[in-house]
């Protein structure tokens, strides 16, 4: 069966992705997408058919996205690079209700903050991890083994809201490798890293699948920790402030970003349905 919704919101997250320093994970967690996708990764072999369509169509919209508006927002983001971060700033802060609704929280208590303090904590302990520290220089032995811990280790950036996959891999010292292998088309070296990325994908998304069922308040509100802290990752990596007409500008670009994914929530909800459906 094909989900229109499903391909256009593909499309969406993939646009979003296109800049860097966006995550992935926080894109699908704002347009209802999460959910779906860890659960389909989590019960591929025990639901193929179903699981194979959904992640065919979602990919589907995410590879459009990418072949049509790569050239498009590279220059975007090159050129109005504040501008761009502001929208997306304020497309995050739309979202953060979303999150909050799923963690099903009857009242607000102590716990409930330490939870979120807690993945803002993690987003920041993660930008800690000392530059270059997984370097490849050479297709050898010492290389494989550290691209599949890279890639174990990647998946973080791939499967958790908060935490962008880029980042990740500049982070670990491998973003030139495994970037500069693909612009050369040598996608054989980059086999152990695909494994390993494969095995943490794997891993995160039965976890997290297990904990967001039974453990829904706690798991929700460190995604929602998650999903703060990758904020202000955003406003760190920028390289100056606003100044002038250009904070008015900024200003604009995030109203529009927030009104963006509220009035497609409004929309949503007025044509019939639930609009973040997890699919549960």
């Amino acid at each position: 069966m094909i989900e229109l919704a499903v391909i256009i919101k593909g499309f969406i997250v993939g646009a979003f992705m296109l800049v860097p320093g966006v995550s992935g994970g926080t894109m699908c967690m704002i347009f209802g997408v999460f959910d779906r996708l860890i659960t389909a990764v989590s019960d591929f072999f025990k639901r193929p058919k179903q699981s194979a369509a959904f992640l065919a169509q979602f990919v589907l919209g995410a590879g459009a996205s990418f072949l049509a508006l790569s050239g498009l927002v590279t220059t975007l983001n090159e050129s109005f690079h504040l501008e761009v971060a502001f929208f997306v700033i304020g497309a995050i802060i739309a979202g953060i209700p979303v999150i909050y609704r799923e963690a099903q929280i009857k009242k607000i208590n102590i716990k409930v903050i330490i939870y979120g303090l807690l993945g803002v904590l993690l987003v920041y302990l993660l930008a800690q991890i000392p530059k270059n520290v997984f370097t490849v220089t050479e297709f050898n032995l010492s290389g494989v083994i550290i691209q599949i811990i890279a890639g174990v280790l990647g998946a973080l950036g791939l499967v958790l809201p908060g935490i962008s996959f880029s980042a990740m891999l500049y982070m670990m010292g491998v973003y030139n490798f495994i970037y500069g292998s693909i612009g050369d088309r040598n996608f054989l070296v980059l086999i152990p890293f695909g494994i390993g990325m494969v095995l943490g994908v794997l891993l995160l998304t039965r976890v997290l699948e297990i904990c967001m069922k039974k453990y829904p308040t706690p798991t929700y509100m460190i995604i929602l920790g998650f999903v703060i802290g990758s904020i202000g990752d955003i406003i760190k990596e920028l390289e100056h402030r606003p100044a002038g007409i250009q904070w008015l500008i900024c200003l604009v670009t995030f109203v529009f970003g927030f009104m963006c994914i509220h009035l497609m929530e409004r929309f949503q909800k007025i044509n019939g349905g639930e609009v973040y459906d997890s699919g549960k």
